[in-house]
């Protein structure tokens, strides 16, 4: 059907521009999101849309495709932010500046509150996973200890990522959401739960599965949600604490003892600080009394 088509109808131009994607340095999840995005996209304009020239595509027009996805404002600023990503990819492959997307009407979050585990929770919860699933409470340990992010860096980590007597995790710029060279130290209690079954894999073994291919990407999803019912039922968690509160509890710990977020920023691997702000502020650890006390006065 391209071969029919002039080269500056919307099909032919939003296909060049998801190929671009794809072969970026994107990560595969985001790869994945806007490939189902392109697809409901081409689905919703049909024959008669997909031949027309992107010119022609105006902001009613994106509007009325992204009210299917008004469940949530969170869903919909998702597929809005997609939806802009391939639009502008597109529209540079043609060297005209389009605001179409840009145009429409966008929706606010309302911010969240990640419930951390409190101090008293931490240890019990741990002790429960780690007799019932071992490599999640592996994976607990290495997101809470060295504050990685477990469905990718903890998930893909081999035997070749563990440095200096495994004290150190190295992460190149490809393997963390930062987009930077990273390395984290490994605190002793990971390490001494870490350290003989490291020593028993080749270097391009993953460290959950053994082999050379890791788990697919919703293991640890799959394992945290089996896990998650014991837990609630024995009262050891919240139900809005989740397997990313390890990390979030992390972030506070060493916040709330160093005071100094540049610090908290390198450990997290942000890309700036202001990102660390808002994450600390998502997890409301900026309270109203702290505010209060540190008001200029006269």
């Amino acid at each position: 059907m391209s071969s029919e088509l002039p080269a500056d109808c919307t099909a032919i131009l939003f296909k060049q521009a998801l190929n671009k994607k794809l072969h970026s340095d994107l990560s595969k999840k985001h790869k994945n999101s806007l490939t189902r995005l392109y697809n409901r996209f081409m689905e919703f304009l049909g024959d008669e849309g997909r031949a027309q020239p992107l010119t022609s595509l105006t902001t009613p027009i994106i509007e009325k495709f992204l009210e299917q996805f008004s469940s949530s404002a969170t869903h919909y600023m998702n597929k809005r932010r997609d939806l802009g990503v391939l639009f502008n990819s597109a529209s540079r492959i043609i060297d005209v500046n389009l605001l179409t997307v840009k145009k429409t009407e966008p929706q606010r979050i309302k911010a969240k509150l990640h419930q951390a585990y409190e101090k008293e929770q931490l240890q019990p919860v741990l002790d429960f996973i780690k007799a019932f699933h071992k490599n999640l409470y592996r994976c607990c340990l290495l997101t809470y200890g060295c504050l990685l992010r477990p469905h990718e860096e903890v998930r893909l980590l081999t035997r070749k990522h563990f440095k200096a007597d495994f004290t150190e995790v190295h992460l190149g710029g490809r393997e963390n959401k930062g987009g930077r060279v990273r390395m984290v130290y490994v605190p002793d209690y990971v390490r001494a739960e870490m350290e003989c079954s490291l020593s028993l894999l080749r270097r391009d073994d993953n460290i959950f599965s053994g082999k050379s291919i890791p788990y697919n990407e919703s293991y640890f999803s799959r394992q945290w949600s089996r896990a998650k019912k014991e837990l609630i039922s024995h009262g050891l968690i919240y139900p809005n604490q989740t397997l990313y509160s390890f990390r979030h509890s992390a972030a506070i710990n060493v916040f709330r003892r160093s005071k100094d977020v540049y610090l908290l920023q390198k450990m997290l691997g942000h890309s700036s600080v202001v990102v660390t702000l808002k994450y600390l502020r998502s997890l409301g650890e900026f309270n109203s009394d702290e505010l209060r006390d540190a008001a200029p006065i006269l």
